[in-house]
This record gives C-alpha cells, sequence and structure tokens, in this order.
C-alpha cells in the first residue's frame, strides 16, 4: 500500500518554484499517494488537476506565508495568530488523510515543520530562497529548519552554505528534461523586423523587479555596449512587473530612454509557455542582482542549446561553467555585463560551441532522471529510518 505524503506549495502561480513542485508531484506520484496544499488557486492549481484527483488538491487560503511584513512589530500578533491557526489546520490534514511525510517546498511555509513534529510525522524542508537579507532573524530561523526538519534540501551548494554544513541539509539540484518545442509562435512583424536587423539578440526570462533580478543591469549594459561599438544589439524581455512593483517601470522606461534603447528593448509580458520564444534569443540573460538560489530560466535556456550569461552570485556558478558555457559577470555591476556581452558579439562563433555546452552540461549534471533517483533515495531513507 502506498505511503500518503503531503506537498505544501507557497503560490498559486507557475513560476520556479511551482513548476519545481508539478515536477516532484509527478516524480513522487509514481510510489507514493501525493496530497498538495495550496494558500490559493490560480495556474498551478490546473497543472496539478491534470495529474492529480481534485480531491487530493487541498487549499487554505489562510496559509501563512513569510514576507518583510512579518517582521514589522505591527504584525507580529496576526502572524502569530495564523500561525496557530495553521498548525491546527495542518494537524488536521494529517490526521485526516495519514499523512507519513510532509515536504515543504518553500522556505517561507513556517507551519508545516512543527505540524509535521507534533504529529510524530516525517518532515522534508525544500529551501529555494536566499535569506541573506535577515541577518538578524535567520540564525533563529534556520535553527527552527533544521531542529523540526528530518532533511533539509537545498537546490544548490550556495543555498546550503547558509546552514554552515549542518547535517541534516544536503544538496540535490532540480532536474531538467530537453524539451521538444512543437508549438507555432506568431510574432508580430514589426519585432521580426527588428530582430533581423540585429548584430546579437539577448533574451531574459523573469519577473521584472529592480536589483533582485536585476532587469536595469541588462539594459544599461546593452546602453554602454552599444554606445562603445555602435552595434545593434536587441533585447527580447519575457515576464511581468512583480505584484506591488509596477512603479518600477518609470524607472526603466526612463533607463530606456536615457541610452535610447526604445526600438532595442521589447517586453512581452508573461507568457504561458515561453520556452518557443528562446529560438529568438541568441544569449540568454539572467542579471539578478540578489543570488539565484538555482535559476530555472538558465536551465532551460540551457538545456535549448543556448549559452548563458549570468551573476557570479547564487546557484548560477553551478549552472555556468564560465568561459565554456557562457559567462559570469560581478555581480551588479553593468559595466563588467556589457563586457560579457561584447565577447559573444565579437565572437558569433562562440555561440554555437558555447550553446553544445550548455545542452550537455544540462544531461550531465542537471537530468531530470538524475533528479527523480535522487528524491526517491531521499524518500526511502526516510521512511527506513522511520520503520
Amino acid at each position: 500500500m502506498k505511503e500518503n505524503i503531503l506537498l505544501v506549495g507557497h503560490s498559486g502561480d507557475m513560476y520556479g518554484a511551482s513548476r519545481s513542485l508539478i515536477k516532484l508531484v509527478r516524480i513522487l506520484n509514481e510510489e507514493y499517494k501525493v496530497y498538495v496544499l495550496l494558500p490559493e488557486t490560480g495556474s498551478l492549481n490546473a497543472e496539478l488537476s491534470m495529474i492529480l484527483p481534485a480531491d487530493r488538491i487541498l487549499l487554505n487560503e489562510s496559509l501563512y506565508i513569510f514576507t518583510r511584513n512579518s517582521f514589522k512589530i505591527r504584525y507580529i500578533g496576526s502572524t502569530f495568530a495564523r500561525f496557530i491557526g495553521n498548525l491546527i489546520t495542518i494537524r488536521k490534514i494529517i490526521r485526516k488523510y495519514d499523512i507519513k511525510i510532509i515536504h515543504t517546498n518553500s522556505g517561507v511555509v513556517p507551519a508545516p515543520a512543527l505540524a509535521a513534529k507534533i504529529s510524530g510525522r516525517k518532515h522534508i524542508w525544500h529551501i529555494r530562497e536566499w535569506f541573506g537579507d535577515f541577518k538578524k532573524f535567520w540564525p533563529i530561523y534556520s535553527a527552527y529548519m533544521t531542529r523540526f526538519s528530518d532533511r533539509v534540501v537545498c537546490v544548490s551548494k550556495t543555498m546550503a552554505t547558509q546552514f554552515q554544513d549542518h547535517k541534516k541539509v544536503m544538496t540535490i539540484y532540480n532536474g531538467f528534461e530537453i524539451p521538444k518545442i512543437k508549438t507555432e509562435i506568431s510574432i508580430p512583424e514589426e519585432l521580426v523586423q527588428n530582430l533581423n536587423q540585429a548584430d546579437l539578440v539577448l533574451g531574459c526570462t523573469s519577473r521584472i523587479r529592480l536589483i533582485r533580478k536585476g532587469q536595469e543591469y541588462l539594459i544599461e549594459a546593452i546602453g554602454i555596449m552599444t554606445q562603445k561599438t555602435g552595434k545593434n544589439i536587441q533585447a527580447v524581455l519575457i515576464g511581468d512587473y512583480v505584484p506591488g512593483y509596477e512603479w518600477q517601470k518609470e524607472t526603466i522606461s526612463a533607463l530606456i530612454k536615457k541610452y535610447h534603447l526604445e526600438d532595442r528593448i521589447h517586453f512581452l509580458g508573461h507568457l504561458a509557455n515561453p520556452l518557443p520564444f528562446y529560438k529568438l534569443f541568441d544569449v540568454f540573460v539572467l542579471p539578478s542582482g540578489e543570488p539565484e538560489p538555482f535559476g530555472g530560466v538558465i536551465m532551460e535556456a540551457m538545456s535549448l542549446a543556448l549559452p548563458v550569461i549570468g551573476s557570479n552570485a547564487g546557484g548560477t556558478t553551478e549552472q555556468i561553467a564560465n568561459a565554456q558555457n557562457g559567462y559570469l559577470f560581478e555581480n551588479k555591476n553593468a559595466e563588467d555585463l556589457a563586457d560579457k556581452i561584447g565577447l559573444f558579439l565579437n565572437d558569433p562563433s562562440s555561440i554555437k560551441l558555447f550553446g553544445k555546452c550548455s545542452k550537455e552540461r544540462v544531461e550531465k549534471y542537471f537530468s531530470l532522471n538524475l533528479h527523480k533517483e535522487n528524491i526517491l533515495i531521499l524518500y526511502k531513507n526516510i521512511i527506513l529510518n522511520e520503520k
């Protein structure tokens, strides 16, 4: 008889962590009876409904998610109240569905770990975030994570360093398969004409947020390199502004105007299936100013044989083999990013060579089969330890 497990998500969207959750569900559903708890309905719910029966997708709109406001004094009371409410709710779910293992898919959902401990069940915490901004709070929270988890799984070695070599912490890279793209895309004629005239086309897929995702560094780098060389560098940006940060559009627009890039920077917004658009790119760039735990979009680009450029911080440093399948630029340094773009601009023949290396790295180090094998071994070890 299959053991029952509960995966806890922190969002209803279909960005990185949610796509990873889908992979976990597909992997685990082969050998276990999987339930998923979410804080909201959305595109993730729709994807899950194609894998799981409706009665195994649970919704709790009061599921507490840590935000920056959580650490402000005026919110402490409501934070504590919601946390206690979550403990009660999740314990009821554990009993009702006879859950053996609870797997929290994000570091910002605090209650499931304690609920599992109180209920005498196993808990896995999957860490996909960098907590470097919370230096005062982090020693307490990281101790809580390791105390109330049987295993803390980090998506990169860089993320694991946050826990200072704790014995419960391990690294399992997210797995990716080489996609087969069948969808034909319709591209506006004006965009086609612009890209056809380009000396180099850069692509970036990410929610837009200054510093955090760093689109301003990319735009400035293109401006710098355009002024230096006079070359026609185009960029296609896929993704919406992070909710609550739409005001940053004015800053982005001012930067584009400063460098006269109005006909060089193209925003496509959020796309349900962005992969077919990657064929427009010569080089993929993820210019994040803050460390990326393990950028899924970099892996998507690599799996499609694209060379990649990313900052020298976070899990990106484990994905990009510098000067082999791409380049690492100095974090938050638009000048250095411009120099790295210039390397491809000056040596177009390297694009295909680096792209081939990208695909080979995915197959060797980051394959979906390897990810599946590591996840299933983790679960078997936890269940064996329980018995």
